[in-house]
């Protein structure tokens, strides 16, 4: 049987209102590390793929490509990643995660991390259980999809 609508709203706002602060959160190391959430966003897009070309951060980010140009100086710059040629293709530049890029992602996820365990101190360990088989099986049947 399919939820309602009103149900369904008010999952997709609780579910966005959440997601909201915990970004937040673990974004707000991010002015002590000067780096920008694009810079974050692409550290993140580079983990979670590998490495990238310039026309593949335009289209994870989407962003320009002289933004993206500009953007990759920069990371360049502060050591979050480097310009590496392409094995296959000599022509074609790609974006690697340097060890202090993935420090900076790690530090940030330890922020969430410490931050929900905050929140959910307040759970009881039957709370802690059912929220967390709900998100869960939430996430898997998205996956599905």
């Amino acid at each position: 049987m399919a939820p309602s609508k009103e149900l369904t709203n008010r999952l997709e706002d609780t579910l966005r209102r959440a997601n909201n602060v915990l970004l937040k959160q673990g974004r707000s190391i991010l002015v002590n590390l000067e780096i920008s959430a694009l810079q974050f966003n692409t550290l993140l897009s580079i983990r979670e793929v590998g490495s990238m070309t310039m026309g593949d951060v335009c289209k994870n980010l989407f962003v320009a490509c002289s933004t993206a140009t500009d953007l990759a100086d920069r990371m360049e710059r502060i050591e979050l990643v480097e310009r590496v040629r392409d094995d296959k293709d000599r022509r074609v530049i790609r974006l690697r995660l340097l060890p202090r890029g993935n420090e900076v992602i790690d530090a940030v996820i330890a922020e969430r991390q410490r931050f929900i365990g905050e929140v959910l101190k307040e759970y009881t360990e039957q709370e802690y259980l059912e929220l967390s088989r709900g998100l869960e099986l939430l996430a898997e049947r998205m996956e599905l999809i």
